[in-house]
């Protein structure tokens, strides 16, 4: 178990690191760490990928169900993104259902998807006001070395890319699902507005891109920023530190510089 005085010896190492440019992995201010996409990853899954982002791994799985649109969209059909943190994943990490901080990544996740319209909810409508597709995107974190957003986005994008309907069937005035036999059809995206996040933390007054878990935690502030080539998705903070305007407006600058290269990266992944 790291304990919390740990924790505290390696804030002020990287807290100094920092100051003098340089970070713990030897990584500068704006770069990634490796990044690796496997699609495909879970065969029985309707679209699945595991996603390295350095030393943190995640898997993401997507499975196709029917359900009854919300009131107030009868039109449109429903997709639901969950996040859960395996024990394993890190020390600290404890048995049991999802906690606030898993749900509050899933929702940074779910927002940028949702905000950027890429997937196309009107075209999962099976009988309007009665039945539609319900999209479930489930990622799983394996192991836990920070920056869980932008590998569960890409992990989750690769998934959603991949997927294929099951057998879809009609019996009487109802429908039902054969999810032991796949069909060719791929769900409804938009490819012309992929979101992408990009993840911040603010280091004393230093920011930097794709923190570690230990720069995470030495972190005053966590920036999260959806972006596609439509606009901005989606900005969340985290921790009580506070950033100046221009300080955003870099940041947002820094994303848009990235999203080409990192898009080119999950793209290839796919082909």
């Amino acid at each position: 178990m790291i304990d919390q005085g740990t924790f505290e010896h390696m804030s002020r190492y990287i807290s100094s690191l920092i100051e003098r440019g340089e970070r713990i992995d030897g990584r500068k201010f704006k770069e990634y760490r490796k990044i690796r996409i496997i699609p495909n990853y879970v065969k029985n899954a309707e679209g699945s990928c595991y996603v390295e982002l350095g030393n943190t791994k995640v898997i993401a799985g997507v499975d196709l169900g029917l359900g009854t649109p919300f009131p107030d969209t009868p039109n449109e059909g429903v997709f639901i993104t969950s996040l859960e943190f395996l024990p394993s994943s890190f020390p600290t990490v404890e048995p049991g259902p999802p906690g606030p901080e898993a749900i509050e990544l899933a929702r940074v996740i779910d927002r940028a998807i949702r905000e950027s319209r890429f997937i196309k909810t009107e075209e999962l409508v099976i009988e309007s006001g009665k039945t539609v597709w319900e999209i479930f995107i489930d990622i799983y974190v394996l192991n836990d070395d920070g920056n869980i957003v932008d590998a569960g986005m890409l992990a989750t994008l690769s998934a959603l890319m991949t997927a294929k309907f099951p057998e879809l069937e009609k019996v009487e005035d109802t429908y039902r699902v054969n999810p032991k036999v796949k069909t060719e059809k791929i769900l409804p995206l938009n490819m012309d507005k992929i979101p992408l996040t990009f993840s911040f933390a603010k280091i004393n007054d230093k920011l930097i891109l794709d923190p570690n878990k230990y720069e995470e935690e030495s972190a005053n502030m966590l920036v999260h920023i959806g972006i596609s080539e439509k606009g901005i998705h989606g900005v969340q903070t985290r921790r009580s530190g506070t950033i100046k305007l221009e300080e955003f407006m870099e940041l947002v600058s820094w994303a848009y510089d990235l999203y080409p290269k990192i898009k080119k990266i999950l793209l290839n992944s796919l082909k």
